[in-house]
């Protein structure tokens, strides 16, 4: 059974985002051409192709008005996508790359002893299912683990 569905970023957002041409922290979004292909889509949660044009917008995953909640650097398309249409599946790629999964509960304070590494190839859905075990946790965000942006959210189900 499913204890968690992934997110990407809310279309809502990203639809004022274009529109403005800023982020919802007020930064001027960049547009680029992805011209090798492989930049980490957080509007669809897919891989970009060679040659597609995306935005570089600065996004905070948490909601909560905390300390807790971090503006960092992500690549969406540029233009409206179909989004991620998939919330029960963690996408395969999470799985290429070493990760780093951080716990948060209902007030969106982390939940330090909840957090984990997940070594490429160890499987992240594994690590989300199993941090989600303890009840205190209601989302949890993947990132990268050198670089530390954000991947994705999980909500609990």
């Amino acid at each position: 059974m499913t204890t968690f569905h992934i997110v990407a970023i809310d279309p809502g957002e990203l639809a004022e985002v274009r529109t403005t041409g800023r982020d919802l922290a007020g930064h001027r979004v960049e547009a680029v051409v992805d011209l090798e292909g492989g930049s980490q889509l957080r509007c669809c949660l897919r891989r970009s192709s060679p040659g597609e044009r995306l935005l570089l917008i600065g996004h905070a995953p948490l909601a909560a008005d905390r300390p807790w909640r971090e503006v960092g650097p992500v690549h969406v398309h540029e233009a409206t996508c179909d989004g991620y249409g998939a919330p029960t599946v963690v996408p395969a790629w999470f799985d290429d790359a070493a990760r780093v999964v951080r716990a948060y509960d209902g007030s969106g304070a982390m939940v330090h002893a909840a957090n984990r590494v997940v070594e490429a190839g160890s499987g992240v859905a594994d690590a989300l299912d199993a941090v989600f075990e303890d009840p205190a946790v209601v989302e949890v965000h993947v990132r990268n683990l050198l670089a530390q942006c954000f991947v994705a959210r999980a909500v609990r189900a």
